[in-house]
């Protein structure tokens, strides 16, 4: 690919786009992040894409490839920031696409991809680009949908792009992440892990923000 980066052209039948911008963005992300992201972003395009074919859907390769490569940027150290972690991505995507000089409609797509790829029953209601990235994700975090794809796809997908322990070393990265920025949490799916796991967090709740809203019932 770019500097010392070498990709296979495919992976379990599904080819991985090359284009200049591809191969910028790749180089990015491995200079960014440790092993145990670097592969999981690559096997969340290489399932989505999987899910794609199965049902036979139409799709921009070059967009689909951005979102899930560049999804995890915001679990990064250099990446990181106040913002929950979908968001500080999105916008450091957003960011390095500008540069590359691409548009605000396709770099509007490669956001919402990112920002939206843990948001269940949101994101699958949106166009294949951004469905497929949380599709891919979703696959490779939690096995949702595993069981629908080929094991022997499933098996070429992980000989190709070992998981590096990825339970752990994820869950890992995620507190890691919080810990920088615990309030980040505050009202997502990530406010029970923080308060677990942060030392002296206290994410309030949505029962609590609403019991505690400033009006007299």
């Amino acid at each position: 690919m770019i500097s010392d980066i070498h990709l296979p052209r495919e992976i379990a039948g599904i080819r991985l786009p090359d284009s200049a911008l591809t191969r910028k963005a790749v180089d990015l992300v491995f200079r960014a992040s440790p092993k145990v992201l670097s592969t999981h972003v690559l096997r969340t395009f290489v399932f989505g894409a999987l899910v794609g074919e199965r049902q036979g859907l139409r799709y921009d390769e070059e967009l689909f490839f951005l979102g899930a490569i560049l999804h995890d940027l915001g679990l990064t150290t250099g990446f990181r920031s106040s913002d929950r972690f979908e968001v500080a991505g999105a916008d450091a995507a957003d960011a390095f696409l500008k540069d590359e000089g691409i548009d605000s409609e396709r770099r509007e797509i490669v956001w919402d991809a990112i920002a939206l790829h843990t948001s269940i029953g949101i994101a699958t209601r949106k166009r294949p680009e951004i469905a497929l990235v949380h599709i891919g994700a979703g696959v490779d975090v939690l096995g949702m949908g595993l069981d629908a794809l080929p094991p022997s796809l499933v098996a070429e997908t992980i000989e190709a792009l070992p998981r590096h322990d990825f339970k752990n070393a994820f869950f890992a990265t995620l507190v890691e992440t919080l810990t920088d920025a615990p309030q980040s949490a505050t009202m997502t799916w990530l406010s029970e892990t923080a308060n677990k796991h942060v030392p002296d967090c206290q994410c309030p709740s949505f029962a609590c923000l609403v019991k505690t809203a400033p009006f007299q019932e």
